[in-house]
């Protein structure tokens, strides 16, 4: 019996195994026919998402593991490498280098400006050195394309595509009515959701001021929130008109459930270029219009189809944003049924998925 092929995917975090442009990922790999090992810090990871063929291995992102282990048989196995940005791209492209596998590098992040993180200079020249010679580069946002090509120095004939922060198959939203049950609000009432990582430089502010109208309400399902930040938001005025999430959700149900809110925060305002070229590669954005949200976000040139669609209002402050909860409140039928529309019409997670698909077979081909 022939042995099935093996692919190598990297991880940044094992929480990162089953988010919408990992799955879509991995997917791809599993319908080309491979094997799929997640490499993870840890070596521990939910594998859920798929039904086989998938398992997680343990991986350190650092020179000293990398040294012990580049150069041991065991990669041969491997048809080719892949990895998720920043950290992990290292390994990638050293595996890559060394056992002349293929390499596939997944640019969700783009570690520059003030969000260049803590790590050595001569590991991210490792990192960048991998988009460098990466067979294939996605970023999940087409104004990405340009902002990775001036951090990696990438020749202008560097293959990138775009896959954007979206399930493929996204869940079906949740029963409104019960979820409104459960998170204690009226099921009439005007509920505005955040999602994810809820700071300053994501808009929290901005929700908490437009919460203080009476008769509106808010869900927060927080990422990476410290412990005090959460005490306090379960004790402000507004507190009885507002659900704090206690538990990290998965993926799935955390997308599943803002099918029970009527307006999603979109946030950024975070001066490093990532955050100023969000568009689809914001996965609260994706998320909000999979489950036919309109959003509120924050005004750059990647949100620009936003207005084009009428499924969202761009703003530059705390002010505009509580205008425009009342804007999206008198329109909300419209808007909602313009969400699902830039869904299918903009986000294109289907044909996009298979344009994916179809590259990542262009590329492991000979393998």
């Amino acid at each position: 019996m022939r042995k099935r092929k093996k692919a190598a995917h990297f991880l940044l975090l094992p929480e990162l195994s089953c988010s919408p442009q990992n799955e879509a990922l991995v997917s791809a790999y599993l319908d080309l026919g491979y094997e799929v090992d997640l490499f993870t810090p840890g070596g521990s990871c939910d594998c859920s998402a798929y039904d086989s063929g998938v398992t997680c291995k343990p991986v350190e992102y650092g020179r000293r593991w990398l040294l012990r282990n580049v150069f041991l048989p065991f990669w041969r196995g491997y048809s080719f490498f892949s990895g998720t940005s920043e950290d992990p791209l290292a390994v990638v492209g050293t595996l890559s280098a060394v056992h002349r596998r293929p390499a596939i590098a997944l640019v969700d992040e783009i570690r520059s400006g003030s969000y260049r993180g803590l790590a050595r200079e001569s590991w991210k020249g490792l990192c960048r050195l991998a988009m460098r010679r990466a067979d294939l580069n996605i970023v999940n946002d087409a104004s990405r394309a340009e902002l990775l090509k001036d951090y990696a120095h990438l020749p202008s004939s560097k293959k990138i595509i775009v896959y954007p922060s979206a399930f493929y198959c996204p869940p079906s939203p949740i029963n409104r009515k019960l979820q409104r049950e459960a998170w204690g609000l009226p099921a009439d009432a005007l509920v505005l959701g955040a999602s994810g990582i809820f700071n300053l430089a994501t808009g929290a502010d901005w929700l908490i001021d437009a919460l203080k109208v009476p008769g509106r309400y808010g869900v927060i399902q927080p990422v990476g929130t410290d412990p005090l930040a959460l005490f306090l938001l379960r004790r402000l005025e507004m507190s009885s008109r507002l659900y704090v999430e206690a538990k990290r959700l998965d993926w799935r149900t955390t997308w599943a459930q803002a099918g029970a809110m009527d307006i999603g925060a979109v946030v950024y305002t975070n001066p490093a270029p990532q955050f100023q070229h969000m568009g689809t590669s914001s996965n609260r954005l994706c998320m909000f219009l999979a489950m036919g949200v309109p959003v509120i976000a924050s005004r750059q040139e990647s949100f620009r189809f936003l207005e084009k669609f009428d499924c969202g209002i761009l703003v530059d402050d705390s002010r505009g944003f509580s205008a425009a909860v009342d804007a999206i409140r008198d329109r909300l039928v419209e808007m909602r049924a313009n969400a699902l529309r830039c869904w299918d019409e903009y986000i294109m997670p289907s044909e996009r998925y298979a344009a994916l698909r179809d590259s990542i077979a262009g590329v492991v081909a000979s393998q």
